[in-house]
């Protein structure tokens, strides 16, 4: 019989993921808050999904604001130093992400005979202008925060019922991937398989770097790595042409 338990001792790295599981409690109205900001972040990509500079201040203002809060001034909860181990998983995740895309998401795509569509903000970035490249290391923390505080939030409600932190894991992992992917459904032109498949299920090498780490800083590293290398990848082939 297939079971949970133990199967993510490999994440195990002596530190376990803070509020799920009350060390250190939340109140109600905290995680009302926490809550809040996932929905008023795909509140935001959604209306402002045309207005680049302006969503990404808004996705990491609503997301950075609540995670300073909740720490209660122990901000060493969300934000550790990068240690020397910490370069390995970014360096994996990273290759993991493309190695992903390019022999198992696109693949797939293809096979499916799926139409692909390019993200909204690919014109501005492939001029890589100086406005673009500040207001995206923006958006990403947010993007980073959006996909924590689902897993935390899932983790939270299944751990309060069942008590077991592998299945709340689980659930959180799924919930917080399939929240991110429908998240890009507007930039994406609603190609449903493209973001799930992608977007979702893709953005799980970067979900684990924190999972690894407990470490915003180490997911956001290789969110950016993730996105510029697509951005300057897009800029070079429209130098080309």
């Amino acid at each position: 019989m297939f079971s949970l338990k133990d199967n993510f001792k490999f994440l195990d790295d002596g530190i376990d993921f803070p509020f799920y599981n009350d060390v250190p409690k939340l109140s109600t109205a905290d995680w009302a808050i926490v809550l809040i900001s996932v929905i008023l972040v795909i509140i935001t990509i959604s209306l402002l999904s045309s207005h680049h500079a302006l969503k990404s201040v808004m996705i990491f203002l609503i997301t950075i604001i609540p995670a300073l809060y909740i720490c209660k001034r122990n901000y060493g909860l969300f934000f550790k130093r990068i240690r020397l181990k910490d370069i390995k998983t970014i360096i994996l995740s990273f290759l993991g992400y493309i190695l992903y895309v390019m022999l198992i998401a696109t693949p797939i795509l293809a096979l499916m005979h799926y139409p692909l569509a390019g993200n909204g903000i690919l014109p501005i970035a492939e001029q890589l202008s100086p406005t673009f490249i500040v207001t995206i290391f923006l958006q990403l923390m947010g993007e980073e925060f959006l996909k924590i505080f689902m897993l935390l939030l899932i983790m939270y409600a299944i751990y309060k019922s069942t008590g077991n932190r592998d299945i709340s894991l689980f659930i959180g992992i799924v919930g917080s991937l399939f929240v991110f992917g429908m998240a890009h459904y507007t930039a994406y032109s609603g190609r449903i398989f493209q973001i799930l498949l992608i977007q979702g299920l893709g953005s799980i090498f970067n979900l684990y770097a924190y999972m690894k780490t407990k470490n915003v800083f180490v997911s956001y590293i290789v969110h950016l790595m993730i996105d510029f290398s697509g951005f300057i990848m897009s800029a070079i082939q429209a130098g080309v042409h």
